[in-house]
C-alpha cells in the first residue's frame, strides 16, 4: 500500500524521490464542490499509478489560521514521482480528454457522464501555487502507513547561507531521529524548490515536513550542554528564514 515516504515528498507513497505540491485556493462557498471533484479525479490519479507514471497522490486540508488572508491556501495536493524523468514524462503526456475519459469509464454506473463532466468544468478554485520538490533528506516514518485524519505540518523555508542544506541534515535531523527513537515523532522530510508556477511565491527555497505523534511532547533542542546547543542553534537559524509552519490533514490519497 502507502510506503509512505521512506524517501521524498510527504507521506503517503514514500514520498518519492520528486513531486509536485498544489497549494490551492478556493472561491468562497466551494468546498463541497471540491470534494466532489477531488472524488472524481481520484479515479484517474489511482489508475496512473497503476499504470506506472506515478507513485502516488494524496490531498490534504489545510487548518485556518487567524491571520490568513483571502490567498491562503484551502488544500494541498501531491503527485509523487520516483524519477524526475518519470515525473516529466507524466506532465508532458498528460492529456485532458484522456483523463476525462478515464473518469467517466472508472465511474461508469455510479455517475452520469454528464454529472462528471459538470463537476470538472465547475470554477471553483481561485488561484492554484505549485512547486516542483526534490527531497533531499528523511527519516523513516514510524508508527504504520498514514491513513485518512492524520496530520502533518510543514515550514516554507527562506535559504540565507551555502551551508544550509548540510545544517538541517547534520544538525537538525540527528535531533529529529532521537525524538522518533523515543516515540515522540513520526517523520521527517527536508526537500527543496527546483521549479514553480508563475504564482507560486518566489522567495521560497525549501520546505520541511513533519509528522507528529499525537499529544507527544518533543526533547528541547539539542544536546550535551548548553554551549553547544547554543552554538549549534545559532548556526540552524542562521542558514535560514522560517516562515509560519502550518498543520495539513489527510482527506484523501491512492491505495
Amino acid at each position: 500500500m502507502k510506503k509512505l515516504l521512506v524517501l521524498l515528498l510527504l507521506p503517503i507513497s514514500i514520498f518519492a524521490q520528486y513531486g509536485l505540491a498544489d497549494f490551492v485556493v478556493l472561491k468562497d462557498g466551494t468546498d463541497s464542490d471540491y470534494n466532489k471533484l477531488e472524488k472524481v479525479w481520484s479515479v484517474y490519479h489511482q489508475k496512473s499509478i497503476d499504470a506506472g507514471e506515478k507513485i502516488g497522490w494524496s490531498v490534504w486540508k489545510r487548518t485556518s489560521q487567524e491571520d490568513d488572508n483571502d490567498m491562503a491556501a484551502d488544500y494541498v495536493i501531491f503527485n509523487q514521482f520516483s524519477s524526475k524523468e518519470q515525473l516529466e514524462n507524466s506532465m508532458k503526456n498528460f492529456n485532458m480528454d484522456k483523463a476525462t475519459g478515464i473518469m467517466k469509464a472508472g465511474l461508469k454506473g455510479e455517475m452520469s457522464s454528464n454529472t462528471i463532466s459538470k463537476i470538472i468544468n465547475k470554477d471553483i478554485k481561485k488561484q492554484v501555487r505549485t512547486y516542483t520538490l526534490a527531497m533531499l533528506d528523511a527519516t523513516p516514518l514510524t508508527g504504520g502507513d498514514l491513513k485518512i485524519g492524520d496530520k502533518m505540518t510543514f515550514a516554507p523555508m527562506i535559504q540565507k547561507t551555502d551551508d544550509y542544506e548540510k545544517a538541517e541534515s547534520s544538525i537538525y535531523k540527528p535531533h529529529v531521529l532521537n525524538q522518533i527513537m523515543k516515540g515522540q515523532h513520526r517523520w521527517w522530510a527536508f526537500t527543496k524548490v527546483i521549479d514553480r508556477n508563475e504564482n507560486a511565491y518566489e522567495n521560497i527555497t525549501h520546505i520541511t515536513w513533519n509528522v507528529p505523534v499525537e499529544n507527544a511532547k518533543r526533547d528541547d533542542f539539542f544536546v550535551q550542554n548548553d554551549f553547544i546547543t547554543k552554538k549549534l542553534g545559532e548556526v540552524v537559524q542562521n542558514s535560514r528564514e522560517m516562515m509560519k509552519a502550518q498543520e495539513l490533514t489527510l482527506v484523501y490519497t491512492s491505495n
